[in-house]
């Protein structure tokens, strides 16, 4: 699946900064020359009176799930652009203002939240793609909820408050009956990050996030996943269906470092290249290919790619940072790159590392980035367009 997400705290982050700022292989670099011709940025658009767009995830039918804002960001709304770019308001449940995407599975089902001020108020939605709007509800004891990520035979995983303002990782099965998933001995909070197509889920246990340990929810319940030697906390980001994590953890250095789990649990470290500091991981494909970034000796970061065995690929740059942030199937990668004049764009790596510059939208001469490719090569990120708002959009590339 592509569409796993490490629930609201990222989404709501970067919801916030974009906005804000709108208002295996060898080790050495691969060919710096593009691969053919940069495929033409499609502007997505917003919901007629909006300003603002985002996307969050897409499927392998070219559906892509966001959120349309208007100017004030007080009327955001949850949005599913159909594989011929049609924009479709999912809605609000009744007593809320703003809703919320963050996950799209192969049905075209979306799953996020309602909410009306923030966190403290919010409702995990799930929209099915016949127009159905369903309140996922909460834990006895919650006061809100929300939705992160869904399988594609609906299992929907998210979190809850409770009242003492203590978060809740929970699962809905496909009839929307929610299951707190508990947290390690000794914790009293947890977090869902992703999960994979078997019901397996990765996430974080903690009494408080400083000290977070990475988790893996399974028919067994909760079980630790493996830290090495030196590392205090760490967090798992996203699973693959051979239930094969990857994530980062921390030690007493500025960190992080990236890390894989296998699926009984036991942990990989992903070096950074020769001369690296720290390294970072980001995605992972059903192959085990895993790609994020790495602070390299030039004090940039650089986008790069680990194989099943952990040997790391430098990704070719365009001149300056660059960080990989999605694999499909077959390798492919998408992430921004910075060029020498200091503006960042969405880019794609293919299998051999070699890049292609995607642009940026059209008329326009500011930034773009990608958010996830799915297995056909679709590339979905955000852009601004020529007058500055800043929109989701869409690019057509090879697998």
């Amino acid at each position: 699946m592509q569409e796993k997400s490490d629930g609201p705290f990222r989404k709501w982050a970067a919801t916030g900064l974009s906005l804000l700022i709108v208002l295996c292989l060898t080790t050495s670099e691969a060919s710096a020359e593009t691969t053919g011709r940069a495929p033409r940025a499609v502007d997505l658009g917003t919901l007629p009176g909006h300003v603002f767009s985002e996307t969050v995830a897409l499927n392998n039918f070219g559906e892509v799930a966001g959120t349309s804002h208007d100017g004030q960001l007080a009327a955001s709304r949850a949005v599913r652009w159909d594989s011929r770019g049609r924009i479709k308001d999912l809605g609000v449940l009744p007593g809320t203002k703003r809703s919320v995407a963050n996950a799209i599975n192969e049905r075209g089902t979306v799953v996020g939240f309602s909410y009306t001020a923030d966190l403290d108020d919010s409702r995990a939605v799930r929209w099915e793609p016949d127009g159905r709007m369903i309140d996922l509800g909460t834990i006895p004891g919650g006061i809100s909820s929300w939705a992160g990520g869904i399988t594609d035979q609906g299992i929907v995983i998210g979190g809850a408050r409770l009242a003492d303002r203590r978060h809740r990782a929970v699962k809905w099965d496909r009839d929307g009956r929610i299951t707190d998933l508990g947290a390690l001995p000794g914790d009293s909070q947890a977090n869902t990050a992703a999960v994979d197509d078997n019901g397996v889920v990765v996430g974080t246990s903690y009494v408080d996030l400083a000290n977070a340990r990475p988790v893996r929810w399974d028919r067994n319940g909760a079980g630790a996943l493996a830290l090495l030697p030196g590392d205090t906390t760490g967090s798992p980001l996203c699973v693959n269906d051979n239930g094969v994590s990857a994530g980062n953890a921390y030690r007493s250095d500025s960190g992080p470092h990236a890390r894989r789990w296998d699926g009984h649990g036991r942990v990989t470290e992903l070096k950074p290249p020769p001369g690296g500091v720290r390294s970072r991981a980001s995605a992972i494909n059903d192959r085990g290919t895993v790609v994020g970034s790495a602070d390299l000796a030039d004090q940039r970061t650089h986008a790069v790619r680990w194989s099943r065995t952990g040997a790391v690929m430098e990704l070719t740059a365009l001149g300056g940072p660059s960080s990989a942030v999605a694999i499909n199937l077959w390798g492919t990668v998408a992430g921004s790159a910075q060029r020498d004049d200091g503006r960042g764009h969405a880019v794609r790596w293919d299998a051999a590392g070699r890049i292609t510059d995607l642009g940026t939208l059209p008329g326009s001469t500011l930034p773009s980035e990608a958010v996830s490719i799915n297995d056909r090569g679709t590339v979905i990120g955000n852009a601004y367009t020529a007058n500055g708002a800043w929109h989701a959009a869409l690019w057509h590339t090879d697998r």
